[in-house]
């Protein structure tokens, strides 16, 4: 049996719980270490029991170690009711964050264990990586650095958004991708003051900002950078919020080490920011956690009052948007080393 479900039986045995139900397929993906699509993780104290339906069976009895695999039929309720009596559980923990009212009420019809809710067991062994799963989102990370040189190449006027879109598709793909961790931002001119835009048909022009925000998935890990390019000369104003954004990124990595509290980076690149007369144009945190998820824990915000720990992977993104001119962002992928911080996407705006 894998040690990441050793961990998590270990955990229960500390718990009320006879067992855990796991239901978020990002959880259980991260205790199979395989990605698992449309099935159901039964964690007790003894065994690991991966439900699922004829589609998946072949595959998961090839690719999952320590793992007994149940055909989902006759349903999945009737499968369910079956192993709790077999495995004497009475108190069943779940995720209530990832289940539906309605799933809910049909499971507590069904089952004579006592459902208790239970979130954040698993998110909070995610949040710090292990050497493979760093090495997965290297890769990821490497991916899409490369994706960035080849891109810069292509920028010029009239060239469509969803045009350089799909060329950083295509490149990541043939790089090694899976796929890209999310929709691909291309937001040109005026689009690139909208910090989550939807790449549409507009044609980048002659000076002006493009602002490109995306990642890739690597064997099941993801990776998140943005970065601005400019078509042609810049004006002034833009030159200056630039220096500004990439300066506070600097100020926000140089306060990562362990035992920091989070809310401090977040008010090292805010502050600057701020003080610099650009504060109410910095809209959102500045950063999030990376991994088997685009975005996880943790999140890099003032309002967090926890301490960094080695191996926790994020990003560090700055931001100022000046609504129907521009916006800049510039975002790097940071891993927290025993003495500091490494920048996984290499120097800053590379």
């Amino acid at each position: 049996m894998n040690s990441r479900i050793k961990k998590l039986q270990s955990k229960l045995a500390k718990l009320p719980l006879d067992g855990l139900l796991v239901t978020d397929p990002h959880n259980i993906s991260y205790l199979a270490d395989y990605k698992c699509r449309d099935g159901y993780l039964l964690v007790t104290p003894d065994h690991a029991l991966y439900i699922t339906d004829g589609r998946y069976i072949q595959e998961m009895k090839r690719n999952l170690s320590g793992f007994r695999i149940i055909d989902i039929k006759p349903s999945f309720s009737d499968v369910l009711e079956r192993l709790c009596k077999g495995s004497k559980i009475s108190r069943l923990g779940f995720e209530d964050t990832h289940m539906t009212h309605g799933f809910y009420r049909k499971l507590s019809h069904a089952l004579s264990a006592r459902l208790v809710p239970r979130s954040g067991i698993i998110e909070a062994f995610r949040e710090v990586k292990d050497a493979g799963e760093i090495g997965k989102i290297r890769s990821a990370t490497r991916i899409a650095v490369k994706a960035y040189g080849y891109i810069k190449d292509i920028i010029k006027p009239g060239i469509k958004e969803i045009e350089l879109a799909g060329e950083i598709e295509r490149f990541i793909r043939f790089e090694g991708a899976s796929c890209a961790s999310f929709d691909i931002i291309v937001a040109s001119g005026p689009n690139s003051a909208l910090p989550h835009y939807q790449t549409g048909e507009r044609k980048l022009q002659a000076a002006e900002a493009v602002l490109i925000d995306m990642g890739v998935e690597y064997r099941g890990y993801k990776s998140d950078l943005t970065r601005v390019f400019f078509v042609g000369k810049i004006n002034t104003l833009v030159n200056r919020v630039y220096g500004i954004v990439r300066s506070a990124q600097a100020k926000a990595l140089a306060a990562i080490r362990p035992g920091t509290l989070i809310s401090s980076i977040d008010r090292a690149a805010r502050g600057y920011i701020s003080s610099s007369g650009f504060g109410k144009y910095f809209v959102h945190s500045l950063g999030h956690g990376v991994g088997i998820e685009v975005h996880e824990a943790p999140s890099i915000s003032a309002k967090v009052e926890r301490v960094l720990r080695p191996g926790q992977v994020f990003t560090i993104e700055p931001g100022i948007y000046i609504p129907g001119k521009f916006g800049i962002r510039i975002e790097d992928m940071v891993l927290v080393t025993n003495k500091g911080c490494e920048v996984l996407s290499g120097s800053l705006n590379k």
